[in-house]
C-alpha cells in the first residue's frame, strides 16, 4: 500500500456533486489544503530562525552559563579542584613573558590578540578557581560572572576590529627575492 500523494498535515475538502450537473459521470472536485501554521508556530519558527543565524554571536553567553553551571557542579562535587584553576589561572602571565621573549612580534595585531586572550583568560580562570573553591553565588562572585559575561563579547569584537582595521606590514627583506649585482 503506497502513502498519500500529499503532506500529512493537510486538509482534504471535497465538494459534493452539484444538482445540476451537466453530466452523470462527473468526477468531484478535491482540494487540497495546507494546514496554516499557527501563530505560536511562526513565532517559534521565526525565534528558531533568528536564533541560528546569530549563533556564533550567542556562543559567549553560553560558554558563560556553562561555565558557571560547572562552577556549581564543582563546587558541590568536588571543591578541591579549586587549587588546578588557581595554578592554572596563574600560569597564564608566564606563558605570556614566555611566549613574548621566545617568539617577539613587532606586529601590534598579534600582541593584542597575545594580552587580549591572557587577560580574559586569567579572569576567568580566577574566577573560576574562586567559584569552585567558595560556590558560584557568594559574595562579588555573580557580579564578577555577569561582567565577564558581558565583557567576553564586547572584548572579542574590539579584537575583531583590531585585526581588521590594523594595517598590513610590508613582507620583510627575508621573503623578497634577492637580486645579485655584478660587477663588469
Amino acid at each position: 500500500m503506497t502513502g498519500p500523494r500529499y503532506k500529512r498535515d493537510t486538509t482534504t475538502v471535497r465538494i459534493p456533486r452539484q444538482h445540476r450537473t451537466w453530466g452523470r459521470r462527473q468526477t468531484p472536485i478535491v482540494l487540497v489544503v495546507p494546514e496554516q501554521p499557527t501563530l505560536g508556530q511562526r513565532l517559534a519558527a521565526a525565534l528558531g530562525r533568528a536564533a541560528w543565524k546569530r549563533r556564533r554571536a550567542a556562543l559567549p553567553l553560553l560558554a558563560a552559563v556553562a561555565g558557571f553551571a560547572a562552577a556549581a557542579v564543582g563546587h558541590a562535587a568536588a571543591p578541591w579542584t579549586w587549587l588546578p584553576l588557581a595554578v592554572g589561572a596563574a600560569a597564564l602571565p608566564i606563558w605570556l613573558a614566555w611566549v613574548q621573549r621566545r617568539r617577539p612580534s613587532p606586529d601590534p595585531r598579534v600582541r593584542t590578540w597575545r594580552y587580549g586572550l591572557a587577560a580574559v583568560v586569567l579572569t576567568a580562570g580566577a574566577w573560576a578557581a574562586a567559584a569552585v573553591a567558595a560556590g558560584p553565588t557568594t559574595g562579588p562572585l555573580p557580579l564578577l560572572w555577569l561582567a565577564l559575561a558581558i565583557a567576553i563579547p564586547l572584548v572579542r569584537r574590539s579584537l575583531r576590529r583590531s585585526t581588521a582595521t590594523a594595517p598590513v606590514h610590508e613582507p620583510s627583506d627575508i621573503t623578497q627575492p634577492v637580486e645579485k649585482e655584478y660587477d663588469s
